[in-house]
């Protein structure tokens, strides 16, 4: 069961993104949510619950919906747990604030604003390595080579790193082919894509 206050804000964004998904070319591009699907919200979810998920990392916050289901999972698992988030455009960091408030999940959930690579490594500074058991990017395509190269350090052993659009839009499709060449040759992971939707890359630390 997912918490009421958190399934209530959830409930509300899903009716936008569904409006968003059915009048896409009437959202100006800087207003567009692009926020993950309900079914890949309620997969890593469960994921999050299954491996008891404490600390997570999101690179590319939009106005919060993933980072919603993302703490229902640590309020599943624990009291002390964290969420840290990364987006650079106010309108998105506002809208999350607010949904965040409502869903009364805002002292797990910590906002950094700015350029996810500059900010990524100053989260290694101050966290170290092998500290969060999830990692979540769903940002800016062609910098996905980069985010999980910068991540890797930071995720615990069997910790997980998903990332978002691997088989949709297919306008991705070229760089999403690069990243997930790049993740299978490494030696120190073990990864497979999951079909759900716009597909999920699901990277486990050995």
């Amino acid at each position: 069961m997912i918490n009421e206050k958190i399934q209530n804000v959830l409930s509300r964004l899903e009716k936008d993104i569904d409006y968003e998904n059915s009048h896409r070319d009437e959202v100006p591009s800087e207003k567009r949510l692009n926020c993950i699907s309900k079914n890949i919200g309620t997969f890593y979810n469960i994921m999050l619950k299954s491996i008891h998920a404490k600390n997570i990392l999101e690179i590319g916050m939009s106005v919060g919906y993933s980072g919603l289901w993302f703490a229902d999972a640590i309020m599943s698992n624990t009291q002390y747990g964290k969420i840290i988030t990364i987006d650079r455009e106010q309108f998105k960091i506002d809208s999350a604030t607010q949904n965040f408030e409502e869903a009364g999940v805002s002292s797990l959930i910590k906002i950094k604003k700015g350029e996810a690579r500059k900010i990524l490594h100053e989260i290694k500074e101050e966290f170290g390595e092998n500290y969060f058991d999830f990692i979540f990017i769903d940002a800016d395509k062609e910098s996905y080579i980069e985010y999980f190269d910068l991540c890797l350090p930071l995720v615990r052993k069997g910790g997980i790193i998903g990332a978002d659009n691997i088989l949709l839009p297919e306008r991705f499709n070229e760089m999403m082919k690069d990243y997930l060449s790049h993740v299978r040759s490494n030696p120190n992971v073990q990864s497979v894509t999951v079909p759900i939707d716009n597909g999920e890359e699901v990277t486990i630390k050995l």
